[in-house]
C-alpha cells in the first residue's frame, strides 16, 4: 500500500472545496445561490448519490454478508452516537454548537469521501463496504442527525420547530436510503436506462457539496477557521479519537475488510451534508463549516497513515 497515491485523492477533494471559496469571493455564488445548490444537493442529487451505490454496483456480496457487514455498521454507530453525546460537555460548548458537535463526531463523509479513498486504498472491489456503511449513515443521518440540529439549533423559533415523523423521516435522502437497502437485499436489478442517468446526477453531489463548504468559509476571517480552539479539539475527537476507538471496540471479534472498512469510516473528515443542513435548518453553519473544513484538511495527512497503521496492527 502507498502513501502517496491516498495523499493525492485527499488532496483533490481539498482542492474543490478551495475553488468554492474562490467563487464565492468572487461573487459568483452568493447566499441565495448557496441555499438554492445545498437544495439541490439534499433533495436531488444525494439521493441519486445514495441509489447509486447500490444499482450501479457490480461487487455487491451475498445477502448474508450484506446483514453481516450492516451489522457491524449500525454498532459503529452506536459507538459513535455515545462519543458523540459526551463531546459536547467535553469541549464545554454553547448551546448552538451542541447538535454541530454531535452531527461531526457521528457522521463522517463516507459517502462523498469515503467511496473514493476506498477504492484509492482497497480497490474497487472494497467499494461495497463503504457503499453498506453509507445505508446506516443515510438513515440516521437525516433523523437522528437533523433532530439534533433543530433540537439545538439556538434560535428563538426552535422551541416551535416541527419535528414531526413527516419532516424528520419522509424526505428523498431517507427514502432512498431504505430503497436501496431492499435492492441490495433482494437483488433487484435495475434497468440501465434509469441508472446510467441516476449515477451521472450522483457526479455532482461531492462536487457541489464541497464548493458549497468553500462558499461557507467566506462568511468568516480565514485566520477565524484556525484560530478556533473548540473547532480544532472537535477536529481531533473526530478523526483522531473516533477511529481509535472504533478498532478497540471492534477488534476484539472482527479482523479482514470489515474492521478496516469500520476504522477508515470512523476516520473521515465531518460529512458535506452537515453544513448544507444547517444553511436549510438554520443552525450553526459557520461552527460546522470550521469542524469540515480543518478535519478535510487534516485528514490529508492523518487517513493515510491510518490505513497503513490499519495493515500494521494485528
Amino acid at each position: 500500500m502507498s502513501f502517496f497515491p491516498i495523499f493525492t485523492k485527499m488532496v483533490e477533494l481539498f482542492l474543490i472545496l478551495i475553488i468554492g471559496y474562490i467563487a464565492a469571493k468572487a461573487g459568483i455564488i452568493n447566499r441565495d445561490v448557496k441555499q438554492a445548490i445545498s437544495k439541490l444537493i439534499l433533495y436531488v442529487t444525494m439521493p441519486c448519490t445514495i441509489l447509486s451505490s447500490v444499482i450501479n454496483s457490480t461487487t455487491l456480496p451475498g445477502t448474508s454478508e450484506i446483514i453481516y457487514v450492516l451489522g457491524i455498521a449500525f454498532l459503529s454507530y452506536v459507538i459513535l452516537f455515545i462519543l458523540a453525546l459526551l463531546t459536547p460537555k467535553v469541549l464545554g460548548l454553547k448551546e448552538s454548537q451542541v447538535g454541530v458537535a454531535f452531527f461531526a463526531v457521528m457522521f463522517g463523509n463516507v459517502g462523498f469521501i469515503g467511496f473514493p479513498v476506498t477504492e484509492a486504498i482497497y480497490g474497487r472491489d472494497a467499494v461495497f463496504y463503504a457503499s453498506i456503511f453509507n445505508m446506516p449513515f443515510n438513515l440516521l443521518a437525516y433523523s437522528l442527525g437533523v433532530y439534533m440540529l433543530r433540537k439545538h439549533s439556538g434560535n428563538d423559533d426552535s422551541g416551535k420547530i416541527d419535528l414531526s415523523f413527516k419532516k424528520l423521516f419522509l424526505t428523498p435522502a431517507l427514502i432512498s436510503s431504505v430503497v436501496s437497502i431492499i435492492l441490495a437485499l433482494t437483488k433487484l436489478s435495475v434497468p440501465g436506462i434509469i441508472g446510467e442517468p441516476i449515477g451521472l446526477v450522483s457526479n455532482i453531489t461531492t462536487p457541489g457539496a464541497l464548493i458549497i463548504i468553500g462558499a461557507t468559509l467566506t462568511e468568516m476571517p480565514f485566520l477565524q477557521m484556525f484560530q478556533d480552539l473548540k473547532a480544532h479539539l472537535l477536529s481531533f475527537l473526530c478523526i483522531v479519537v473516533s477511529p481509535a476507538v472504533t478498532y478497540l471496540c471492534f477488534t476484539p471479534f472482527t479482523s479482514g475488510m470489515p474492521l478496516k472498512i469500520a476504522v477508515l469510516m470512523a476516520a473521515m473528515p465531518v460529512a458535506t451534508a452537515g453544513t448544507m443542513l444547517c444553511v436549510e435548518h438554520q443552525c450553526d453553519e459557520e461552527f460546522m463549516a470550521k469542524g469540515t473544513f480543518l478535519t478535510t484538511l487534516f485528514t490529508i495527512p492523518t487517513i493515510p497513515c491510518i490505513a497503513m497503521l490499519m495493515e500494521i496492527l494485528p
